[in-house]
């Protein structure tokens, strides 16, 4: 264990007997398992990545210095022209999520760890940026912090989010979850490649947890909401466990993920899809924040687990 001190790592697991948190510092400290111990058994309130057939390379993810997509990887920025590289047809999740993380904090129910892009090469974001991001399990609550820092000499755009996919069924394949959030709006999606194509509009009836209601695997979703009001919760019935959010107010969007898998996402971000060119446009709902040299950008997420 260390306290302070920078290590090199590869897997860490957080465990109180109640919650285990599995976060690998060195692949983008990225999430690979979080559990319950509930009725005898652990249960996977996040599916375990690569086990049970679970299609998934990681159970949660940090997108950092942005959330979701940026429309072909380009936008207008201070008076210049940025164009990102970009692997599919919009630059996506930002940068972090395969480049290794310093261990700062380690403890058994704690770590924290810090990135810094002035020590990595080919970084996809024309700004210097660092960022620290702590993981802790106190009880039934597992909270995460994070932190982004503007590293250069000029304002930068910023924002992040966490991308947590949850498992489907607990204890019984077909199992109910039903999810329940609060949101002013849902961005119209016309051209079908998740870049807003309007302002944000009242959720359609498929769309709208608002007062609770289960997630069907066929009602297929990949919606950004404008509004969240940092709360909700994911309840599976018949295992007896619900999950609340609990974020802060930087968390101003939600993005559902909701394909015909065993997962879902339920993603609570700073900005939204295409932020920074809707900044541009003089979105007022970008969510996108400016950070001059040296400022921060915070927030928190934690997720409460109770028992039933």
């Amino acid at each position: 264990m260390t306290d302070g001190g920078v290590t090199t790592v590869t897997l860490i697991t957080l465990d109180n007997h109640i919650l285990r948190l599995t976060v690998d510092p060195a692949q983008g400290m990225n999430v690979y398992a979080f559990a319950v111990y509930h009725r005898d058994a652990w249960l996977p309130i996040m599916p375990a990545a690569g086990e049970g057939g679970v299609d998934l390379k990681e159970s949660s993810f940090l997108m950092v210095p942005y959330s979701n997509r940026i429309e072909n990887g380009r936008f207008s920025f201070g008076g210049q022209e940025i164009q990102l590289a970009y692997g599919e047809r919009h630059a996506i999740h930002g940068d972090v999520r395969t480049r290794p993380w310093a261990v700062e904090v380690e403890t058994d129910h704690r770590i924290r760890c810090r990135f810094d892009s002035r020590q990595h090469e080919q970084v996809n974001w024309p700004w210097p940026f660092s960022a620290e991001a702590e993981y802790q399990i106190d009880d039934l609550t597992l909270t995460s912090r994070l932190r982004l820092t503007n590293q250069g000499d000029t304002a930068m755009p910023a924002g992040f989010g966490w991308h947590p996919y949850y498992s489907r069924w607990l204890t019984r394949e077909g199992e109910p979850v039903h999810l329940q959030f609060q949101v002013q709006g849902v961005y119209p999606d016309a051209h079908n490649n998740r870049i807003p194509s309007g302002p944000a509009q009242p959720p359609a009836p498929n769309q709208d947890f608002r007062t609770g209601k289960p997630l069907m695997p066929d009602n297929f979703l990949d919606i950004c909401c404008y509004g969240y009001d940092g709360n909700g919760s994911i309840h599976w019935p018949e295992s007896g466990v619900r999950v609340r959010y609990n974020c802060s107010a930087e968390c101003t969007h939600l993005v559902l993920y909701n394909p015909a898998k065993p997962y879902f996402a339920v993603e609570p971000v700073t900005n939204a899809n295409n932020g920074v060119n809707l900044l541009a446009q003089g979105d007022p709902t970008s969510g996108v924040a400016v950070l001059q040299s040296g400022e921060t950008l915070a927030a928190v997420f934690s997720t409460v687990v109770e028992l039933e």
